[in-house]
């Protein structure tokens, strides 16, 4: 794997999956920052066959160095990111969800400082205060889940690996690529930093953020959440190493041992008593990460007893 530095590596690609979203101005602001970088870059959008905005975003083809396309059908969370790195034309592609504002100047900057390192991932930031009480239950768990320095996201890098704002070099992304047997939301990001650990690709992490502006509504979270644990589940059944693949992964470690205590029917005869209990501080203003933690794992142990 050649080295690379800023002066040595062809350019950027921005891809940016796009779905039901106004990106206009998180382009606008990308591709200044791009072109102060004077750095060959381009800028990638694809949209996933959306209903809503197409008008607004197909003006973007009036920009340097901007290329739209849309797609005639919803292909999906992986399909669309593995499109978009096949379609980049540089050496190093980053990756965010449309759902973002960029909030700092030196955004790309950031990251041209790291394009020696084969992935690098920026992070999350949300608003202070919570602008719509319907979505508290996602603002909370991503203030105090996600919204991490670059520090602590250290600890255990190839563990907090993220979809939603990371750089990665195209040869490494071409050798791991995203699981597209995945259906809708949840782990595709779990396993591409697994498989990036299996060939000791070192992911390293920045304080450089973006801003997550759409967030579900509290029940919309949780229909994602209990998709994301029959996701998980699947990518469990894949993995060969599955005792450290388990280690990384709180709510599975816990569910395994459970299982091998042979109390997965006593924790499913629990939580049939209480999940409307849980249910319901969830979508209260009020809600617990505690019982959030105790959620995944019921419905976990729901999904894996089938």
């Amino acid at each position: 794997m050649e080295d690379l530095t800023k002066e040595n590596f062809n350019g950027f690609s921005v891809c940016i999956p796009v779905y039901n979203w106004n990106v206009v101005e998180l382009v606008e602001s990308i591709h200044k920052l791009a072109l102060s970088s004077n750095v060959n870059f381009e800028i990638l959008l694809m949209d996933d066959c959306s209903t809503s905005y197409k008008e607004q975003n197909r003006a973007l083809e009036s920009l340097s160095h901007v290329r739209y396309t849309e797609l005639e059908e919803n292909v999906g969370r992986s399909v669309i990111r593995n499109r978009l790195a096949e379609s980049a034309l540089y050496d190093v592609l980053i990756f965010m969800d449309c759902d973002t504002k960029i909030i700092s100047e030196h955004f790309i900057e950031d990251y041209l400082k790291n394009v020696q390192c084969p992935v690098v991932v920026g992070g999350y930031a949300y608003t202070s205060e919570l602008m719509d009480e319907k979505c508290r239950l996602r603002w909370f768990y991503g203030k105090n889940r996600e919204e991490r320095k670059a520090a602590d996201r250290n600890e255990c890098s190839n563990k907090s690996f993220s979809t939603f704002n990371f750089m990665i070099r195209k040869e490494i992304f071409r050798l791991v690529k995203f699981d597209e047997s995945l259906d809708g939301y949840g782990h595709e990001d779990t396993l591409f930093g697994w498989d990036l650990k299996q060939k000791n690709v070192i992911i390293k992490h920045i304080d450089n953020p973006v801003l997550h502006l759409s967030l579900d509504d509290s029940p919309t979270y949780l229909a994602k959440i209990e998709n994301s644990m029959s996701n998980l589940w699947v990518v469990y059944q894949k993995i060969a190493d599955q005792k450290n693949f388990a280690d990384d992964i709180k709510v599975l470690k816990f569910y395994l041992r459970l299982k091998k205590l042979h109390l997965s029917f006593v924790l499913k005869l629990c939580f049939s008593l209480t999940k409307g209990i849980i249910h319901q501080n969830l979508l209260s203003s009020h809600p617990s990460l505690f019982l959030f933690d105790i959620y995944k794992l019921g419905v976990l142990n729901e999904k894996a007893s089938r």
